[in-house]
């Protein structure tokens, strides 16, 4: 009788395992949390510190999803090293989210006419939507030394885990999605080049795609007396740039990046602006996640779909982009070919090599 009950139970057993199989074999949405970033900094002095043997110098890994790397920040510290200012970050898991700091003005060097530095940061993340400005202002005179410092920074990012489906394709097949941008804003440093008065300003919208490479949907530029740059090269239709500004509004496409249909995938997003010396980059309004579309396993597109996200968030399929989409989406690779050739010099700015 007890070998007959031990059998009973454990053929119920196998039973359940048998049934509980199929479970196994289904994709698993294995979402992720769901979260946004703010980031606003604004750091500027004579350098002028307590550190023995001077300061070093290096990206702030504060800002280290970004492919700019023109974020230079003493490495013993804002005060030690004769800076003011801070480094100032904000997580949340819904939005809109935002973050701002502003400091006074702080002095560029003990002689006279050293000038002084003033900068404001503001930035807000929401999931298809962000934003940053960044104001750098130097005033009352120049920069007393070489290691004076005068920049603002403002970034945001969000992440999401999206899930898609349609009755076109079967569950777990291959796949592809392609995202779609909309982005307007400024960036001004006006006036003639002088030695040791600095203005420039960089703004750069990056995407990663499943964990995967940081890849660089755009970027802009311009330096105090230059004509600005989007993705290194002559603004697209939307935009217009005269000596020491750029502003506009246009729509960017990415790369295709493969998905499987049915089975969650991770995606995050990051805008970032920058203001050195004096100069302005107005990003506030915003770079937006306006669409998205998918594909099949031979790219063809697939219109038929729904699409869950882990943050909750309703993202709008992309219309069919127009031909002048596409050759902005070309500039954008060219822009992807071109970011390797960039290097960081000491005082923080970026240069092509």
């Amino acid at each position: 009788m007890r070998t007959a009950s031990i059998f009973n139970r454990a053929s119920r057993l196998g039973l359940l395992a048998l049934s509980l199989f199929p479970l196994a074999l289904a994709p698993m949405p294995s979402w992720a949390a769901a979260s946004l970033n703010a980031y606003a900094a604004t750091v500027g002095g004579s350098g002028i510190g307590t550190v023995p043997g001077g300061c070093d110098f290096a990206p702030s890994p504060v800002f280290s999803f970004f492919t700019f790397s023109g974020t230079a920040m003493p490495v013993q510290g804002i005060g030690p090293c004769g800076y003011a200012g801070a480094i100032n970050q904000s997580t949340a898991a819904t939005g809109p989210l935002g973050l701002s700091y502003s400091l006074l003005p702080v002095s560029l060097g003990p002689q006279s006419g050293a000038g002084t530095f003033d900068g404001t940061s503001q930035s807000i993340a929401n999931y298809t939507g962000l934003g940053a400005s960044a104001h750098a202002n130097i005033g009352s005179g120049r920069p007393g030394g070489s290691v004076a410092m005068f920049q603002s920074i403002a970034a945001a990012t969000f992440a999401d885990t999206l899930t898609a489906s349609s009755p076109l394709v079967v569950n777990l097949s291959a796949g592809f999605v392609r995202y779609q941008f909309s982005v307007d804003g400024s960036l001004t440093s006006l006036g003639a080049p002088e030695p040791f008065y600095f203005g420039e300003n960089y703004m750069v919208l990056d995407m990663q795609h499943q964990g995967g490479p940081v890849y660089e949907v755009m970027n802009a530029s311009v330096r105090r007396g230059g004509i600005g740059k989007i993705s290194n090269g002559p603004p697209p239709a939307g935009w217009v740039t005269s000596t020491g500004s750029l502003s506009g509004g246009s729509t960017f496409l990415s790369l295709e990046f493969p998905i499987s249909w049915g089975q969650a995938w991770d995606l995050k997003v990051g805008l970032l602006v920058w203001a050195y010396g004096t100069a302005d980059s107005n990003f506030l309004s915003t770079a937006r996640l306006s669409g998205l579309s998918l594909f099949d396993a031979n790219h063809q597109p697939i219109t038929t779909f729904s699409l869950s996200a882990a943050s909750g968030t309703e993202y709008l399929p992309s219309p069919v982009p127009e031909p002048q989409t596409w050759a902005m989406w070309m500039l954008g690779l060219l822009g992807l070919a071109g970011l390797g050739l960039r290097r960081r010099r000491p005082d923080g700015r970026v240069a092509a090599r």
